[in-house]
Protein backbone atom coordinates (compact mmCIF):
# COMPACT_ATOMS: atom_id res chain seq x y z
CA UNK A 1 0.00 0.00 0.00
CA UNK A 2 1.05 3.42 -0.69
CA UNK A 3 2.02 5.61 2.41
CA UNK A 4 0.15 8.19 3.63
CA UNK A 5 1.61 11.65 2.76
CA UNK A 6 2.55 10.43 -0.87
CA UNK A 7 -1.23 9.58 -1.67
CA UNK A 8 -2.29 12.25 -3.82
CA UNK A 9 -5.64 10.77 -5.09
CA UNK A 10 -6.64 10.21 -1.49
CA UNK A 11 -5.89 13.19 0.08
CA UNK A 12 -7.85 14.94 -2.93
CA UNK A 13 -11.07 12.84 -2.37
CA UNK A 14 -10.56 13.77 1.19
CA UNK A 15 -10.30 17.46 0.47
CA UNK A 16 -6.87 17.59 2.58
CA UNK A 17 -5.00 18.50 -0.90
CA UNK A 18 -3.69 21.81 -1.87
CA UNK A 19 -1.21 22.28 -4.61
CA UNK A 20 0.30 24.98 -3.52
CA UNK A 21 1.09 23.59 0.27
CA UNK A 22 1.59 20.35 -0.98
CA UNK A 23 4.56 20.34 1.37
CA UNK A 24 3.11 20.94 4.31
CA UNK A 25 0.11 18.82 3.82
CA UNK A 26 1.56 16.44 6.93
CA UNK A 27 1.90 19.49 9.08
CA UNK A 28 -1.24 21.15 8.90
CA UNK A 29 -3.15 17.66 9.68
CA UNK A 30 -5.82 18.04 12.21
CA UNK A 31 -7.54 15.50 14.60
CA UNK A 32 -10.37 15.16 12.35
CA UNK A 33 -8.32 15.12 8.93
CA UNK A 34 -6.17 12.61 10.97
CA UNK A 35 -9.30 10.33 12.01
CA UNK A 36 -10.71 10.70 8.36
CA UNK A 37 -7.36 9.77 6.50
CA UNK A 38 -6.67 6.57 8.39
CA UNK A 39 -10.91 5.34 7.52
CA UNK A 40 -10.35 5.74 4.28
CA UNK A 41 -6.88 3.96 4.66
CA UNK A 42 -8.91 1.11 5.76
CA UNK A 43 -11.59 1.46 3.03
CA UNK A 44 -9.83 1.64 0.45
CA UNK A 45 -7.10 -1.37 0.79
CA UNK A 46 -5.97 -3.46 -1.71
CA UNK A 47 -7.82 -6.97 -0.28
CA UNK A 48 -5.03 -8.57 -1.36
CA UNK A 49 -2.61 -6.88 0.79
CA UNK A 50 -4.30 -5.17 3.67
CA UNK A 51 -2.75 -2.64 5.85
CA UNK A 52 -0.13 -4.02 8.70
CA UNK A 53 -1.49 -4.29 12.33
CA UNK A 54 1.46 -2.81 13.42
CA UNK A 55 1.19 0.05 10.76
CA UNK A 56 -1.98 0.62 12.04
CA UNK A 57 -1.48 0.58 15.88
CA UNK A 58 1.53 3.12 14.55
CA UNK A 59 -0.80 5.37 13.33
CA UNK A 60 -3.30 5.14 15.80
CA UNK A 61 -0.84 6.04 18.34
CA UNK A 62 0.37 9.11 16.19
CA UNK A 63 -3.62 10.28 16.42
CA UNK A 64 -3.73 9.68 19.81
CA UNK A 65 -0.57 11.83 19.97
CA UNK A 66 -1.78 14.40 18.11
CA UNK A 67 -5.26 14.94 19.84
CA UNK A 68 -3.22 14.75 23.26
CA UNK A 69 -1.25 17.72 22.12
CA UNK A 70 -4.18 19.70 20.99
CA UNK A 71 -5.70 18.65 24.55
CA UNK A 72 -2.68 20.10 26.46
CA UNK A 73 -2.73 22.97 24.06
CA UNK A 74 -5.58 23.65 25.24
CA UNK A 75 -5.65 23.22 29.14
CA UNK A 76 -2.14 25.31 28.82
CA UNK A 77 -4.31 28.42 27.29
CA UNK A 78 -6.81 28.10 29.94
CA UNK A 79 -3.87 28.19 32.49
CA UNK A 80 -2.41 30.72 31.36
CA UNK A 81 -5.46 33.02 30.73
CA UNK A 82 -6.24 32.25 34.60
CA UNK A 83 -2.93 32.81 35.77
CA UNK A 84 -3.69 36.10 33.85
CA UNK A 85 -6.73 37.38 35.08
CA UNK A 86 -5.39 36.38 39.37
CA UNK A 87 -2.70 38.67 38.56
CA UNK A 88 -4.82 41.45 37.26
CA UNK A 89 -6.93 40.89 40.64
CA UNK A 90 -3.87 41.21 42.66
CA UNK A 91 -2.51 44.45 40.79
CA UNK A 92 -5.81 45.98 41.50
CA UNK A 93 -4.83 46.40 45.34
CA UNK A 94 -2.03 48.45 43.84
CA UNK A 95 -4.71 51.20 43.06
CA UNK A 96 -4.07 54.35 44.94
CA UNK A 97 -0.60 53.16 46.09
CA UNK A 98 2.81 54.28 44.98
CA UNK A 99 5.22 52.14 42.92
CA UNK A 100 8.36 52.85 42.52
CA UNK A 101 9.89 52.87 38.98
CA UNK A 102 13.11 53.71 36.83
CA UNK A 103 11.69 57.15 35.81
CA UNK A 104 12.82 60.68 35.27
CA UNK A 105 9.47 62.29 35.86
CA UNK A 106 6.41 62.48 38.44
CA UNK A 107 2.92 63.73 39.35
CA UNK A 108 3.15 66.18 42.28
CA UNK A 109 -0.56 67.37 43.50
CA UNK A 110 -1.24 70.00 45.84
CA UNK A 111 0.71 69.69 49.01
CA UNK A 112 2.42 66.44 48.14
CA UNK A 113 5.77 65.47 47.16
CA UNK A 114 7.81 64.16 44.85
CA UNK A 115 10.53 61.29 45.80
CA UNK A 116 12.54 58.19 44.68
CA UNK A 117 15.95 57.30 44.65
CA UNK A 118 19.26 58.13 42.65
CA UNK A 119 21.07 55.10 41.12
CA UNK A 120 24.79 56.31 42.14
CA UNK A 121 27.24 54.35 39.66
CA UNK A 122 30.62 55.13 42.11
CA UNK A 123 31.09 56.88 45.71
CA UNK A 124 31.05 61.23 44.63
CA UNK A 125 32.04 63.98 46.44
CA UNK A 126 28.83 65.91 45.31
CA UNK A 127 25.76 64.72 44.58
CA UNK A 128 22.92 67.07 43.15
CA UNK A 129 19.20 66.25 42.13
CA UNK A 130 17.76 69.11 40.12
CA UNK A 131 14.03 69.59 40.29
CA UNK A 132 12.66 70.82 36.57
CA UNK A 133 9.31 72.33 35.37
CA UNK A 134 7.22 71.39 32.25
CA UNK A 135 8.68 74.32 30.40
CA UNK A 136 12.39 72.71 31.35
CA UNK A 137 12.82 75.54 34.04
CA UNK A 138 14.72 74.64 36.84
CA UNK A 139 13.07 75.72 40.19
CA UNK A 140 14.72 73.20 42.91
CA UNK A 141 18.23 72.82 43.25
CA UNK A 142 19.30 70.06 46.17
CA UNK A 143 22.75 69.54 46.76
CA UNK A 144 23.06 66.24 48.60
CA UNK A 145 26.95 66.41 49.13
CA UNK A 146 28.96 63.18 49.40
CA UNK A 147 27.29 59.87 48.67
CA UNK A 148 28.26 56.28 48.57
CA UNK A 149 28.03 54.32 45.60
CA UNK A 150 24.31 52.10 45.65
CA UNK A 151 20.65 53.75 45.88
CA UNK A 152 20.24 57.33 47.32
CA UNK A 153 16.83 58.38 48.48
CA UNK A 154 16.01 61.65 48.03
CA UNK A 155 12.54 63.92 48.85
CA UNK A 156 11.50 67.16 47.45
CA UNK A 157 8.28 68.72 49.35
CA UNK A 158 7.01 70.93 46.25
CA UNK A 159 9.06 74.23 47.39
CA UNK A 160 11.02 76.07 44.97
CA UNK A 161 14.41 77.81 45.22
CA UNK A 162 12.20 80.98 46.09
CA UNK A 163 10.86 79.36 48.91
CA UNK A 164 7.25 79.51 46.96
CA UNK A 165 5.07 76.57 46.49
CA UNK A 166 5.19 75.33 43.24
CA UNK A 167 1.65 74.26 41.10
CA UNK A 168 0.20 71.08 40.60
CA UNK A 169 1.64 69.04 37.28
CA UNK A 170 4.30 66.85 36.44
CA UNK A 171 7.89 67.65 37.38
CA UNK A 172 11.07 65.87 36.34
CA UNK A 173 13.92 64.72 38.11
CA UNK A 174 17.60 64.81 37.16
CA UNK A 175 20.54 63.74 39.10
CA UNK A 176 24.24 64.76 38.81
CA UNK A 177 26.94 63.31 40.18
CA UNK A 178 31.07 64.29 40.70
CA UNK A 179 32.84 61.30 39.22
CA UNK A 180 36.48 61.21 38.24
CA UNK A 181 36.61 64.86 38.11
CA UNK A 182 33.52 65.46 35.79
CA UNK A 183 29.54 66.09 36.22
CA UNK A 184 28.16 62.82 35.42
CA UNK A 185 24.19 62.29 34.90
CA UNK A 186 22.49 59.43 37.24
CA UNK A 187 19.85 57.12 36.50
CA UNK A 188 16.65 58.05 38.76
CA UNK A 189 13.95 55.65 40.44
CA UNK A 190 10.73 58.09 41.28
CA UNK A 191 7.61 57.18 43.28
CA UNK A 192 4.16 57.17 40.94
CA UNK A 193 1.01 56.83 42.26
CA UNK A 194 -1.56 53.98 40.37
CA UNK A 195 -4.70 55.10 39.09
CA UNK A 196 -5.96 52.22 37.31
CA UNK A 197 -4.69 48.28 36.72
CA UNK A 198 -5.62 47.16 32.68
CA UNK A 199 -4.64 43.87 30.55
CA UNK A 200 -2.16 44.41 27.51
CA UNK A 201 -2.80 43.14 24.15
CA UNK A 202 0.02 40.59 24.35
CA UNK A 203 -1.09 39.77 27.72
CA UNK A 204 0.95 41.70 30.59
CA UNK A 205 -0.41 43.26 33.67
CA UNK A 206 -0.02 47.51 32.97
CA UNK A 207 -0.43 50.12 35.86
CA UNK A 208 -1.63 53.33 34.58
CA UNK A 209 0.07 55.83 36.65
CA UNK A 210 -0.63 59.59 37.13
CA UNK A 211 1.25 62.00 35.15
CA UNK A 212 3.43 59.50 33.48
CA UNK A 213 1.77 56.60 31.50
CA UNK A 214 1.69 53.31 31.74
CA UNK A 215 4.22 50.60 32.88
CA UNK A 216 4.63 47.03 33.14
CA UNK A 217 3.75 45.26 36.00
CA UNK A 218 7.46 43.78 36.09
CA UNK A 219 8.73 46.89 36.44
CA UNK A 220 7.64 47.80 39.46
CA UNK A 221 11.01 47.64 42.22
CA UNK A 222 9.02 48.90 45.02
CA UNK A 223 5.21 49.08 46.07
CA UNK A 224 4.78 51.78 49.53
Amino acid sequence: MSSVNNNVELLDSLGLWRQETKDKVGNELGADDFMKLMIAQMQNQNPMDPMDNGDFIAQLAQFSSTSGIQDLNASFTGLAESLQSYQALQASGLVGRSVLIMSDSAQLNSGGNISGMISLEATTPQLTVGIYDQSGALVRRMPMGMQSEGMVSFHWDGIADDGSAVPEGVYEVRAEALIEGKMTAMGTLIYNDVESVSISSRGGVLLNLAGVGTVDLSKVYQIK
